[in-house]
């Protein structure tokens, strides 16, 4: 099973690495060993692998083999290595998402249910905005795929999971304390809010091409900027809230194989927020399953989430809530994929990902929903 933290050195100690070219053996051992990794052992040499999955613009993942000089039991021989982007102007950009994953993995991940994977070491220098995390390596098993979608058992998996750690969170005294965990305040100024968004729809609209765009999904864009603050104060800001992951995609769950692993586990903690609970499932059911299989089961998943909410003492918020926050995060989600459709500069791989499977599938869960009558 995955372990649960604890092991992350508590301050910045050791020179932090552009990328997995600067690194040594020398400092992986330091490292491990200030995590509470090793003991007597010493790294003799490591290969690096770079593994195969959506990948990321704002960060470097390896995975390292090890080699040591004599056994010990607690020594990884594999784990995963996440750095800062190689681009200075995405670091600086993503600082304070680096920042969010190193919080969740020094205080957050200890003392929660929620499988993660252990992490090793941890540590960032916002002088340079760079950052690194040593991570468990959890094959045999591996992250899902969006492109191909994941089986409804696995659907049934992430949703289970991800209900008992809202759950635990919901309206927790400790949100409040989390100053790390910064909140947007969407209904400051909405005719700002309401003015980016139409740069992102006239960019949007050019980066599709000519890819179809049904009209009632045309008018929801059209329609949805001076409603943005609203919604996204509402889902983010509003009260009932719990911890979201923030980016619960299949990318970032990992699941057994054929060749065994961990059943089920999290990754990706850079997106970590306050808000209401059923914007991870919108995002998960509506972009992460084929149209047919989330058909099939998708309002089955949300009565069931919606039970283990209130199985995990959760009161007051019924599944006409649910169903209704739902539906408003199904929006929110397509205003997310306007605004990373309209700026990222995309490889030809990503520009497919999202614009030819993730919006697609999210257009129809808006349309199956009726969820553009909420604009009116």
């Amino acid at each position: 099973m995955p372990r649960r933290g604890g092991l992350i050195s508590p301050t910045l100690s050791l020179p932090i690495s552009a990328g997995p070219a600067d690194l040594t053996p020398a400092w992986l051992t330091d490292a491990l060993r200030a995590g509470n990794v090793i003991d007597r052992a010493t790294l003799t040499a490591f290969t690096v692998e770079t593994p195969g999955g959506d990948g990321g613009l704002y960060g470097q993942t390896v995975r390292l083999r090890l080699v040591y000089n004599k056994d010990e039991a607690s020594a990884p021989r594999s784990l995963f290595a996440k750095f800062s982007s190689a681009t200075p102007q995405l670091r600086e950009r993503a600082i304070d998402s680096y920042a969010r994953e190193i919080h969740f993995y020094r205080e957050l991940a200890p003392h929660t249910d929620l499988p993660t994977p252990a992490c090793y070491y941890a540590d960032i220098d916002p002088a340079t905005h760079r950052h690194v995390i040593l991570l468990q390596d959890l094959a045999p098993a591996r992250p899902g795929n969006r492109l191909s979608g994941c089986t409804p058992a696995q659907a049934r998996l992430a949703v289970r999971h991800i209900a008992a750690f809202h759950a635990v969170w919901w309206e927790h005294p400790l949100l409040s304390q989390m100053s790390w965990l910064p909140d947007p305040d969407f209904g400051q100024n909405p005719d700002a809010q309401q003015s980016e968004y139409a740069g992102w729809w006239a960019r949007f609209l050019e980066n599709i091409g000519d890819a179809p765009l049904p009209e009632p999904i045309r008018a929801i864009g059209e329609r949805f900027g001076p409603q943005r603050a609203e919604i996204e104060q509402h889902l983010f800001n509003a009260p009932p809230r719990t911890l979201l992951h923030g980016d619960y995609h299949l990318g970032n769950l990992v699941f057994a194989t054929e060749e065994g692993g961990v059943p089920f586990a999290v990754l990706d903690w850079q997106m970590l927020r306050r808000g209401r609970a059923v914007r991870d499932v919108a995002y998960f059911l509506s972009e992460n399953l084929l149209t047919t299989d989330r058909r099939a089961i998708e309002m089955g998943l949300l009565a069931d989430y919606q039970r283990l909410l209130v199985e995990g003492g959760v009161s007051g918020y019924t599944f006409p809530d649910c169903l209704r926050d739902y539906r408003l995060a199904l929006l929110q989600r397509f205003r997310a994929l306007v605004s990373t459709i309209a700026v990222m500069p995309f490889t030809a791989a990503e520009r497919q990902m999202h614009v030819d499977i993730l919006l697609p599938r999210n257009i129809t869960a808006i349309l199956d929903h009726d969820a553009g009558a909420l604009l009116s």
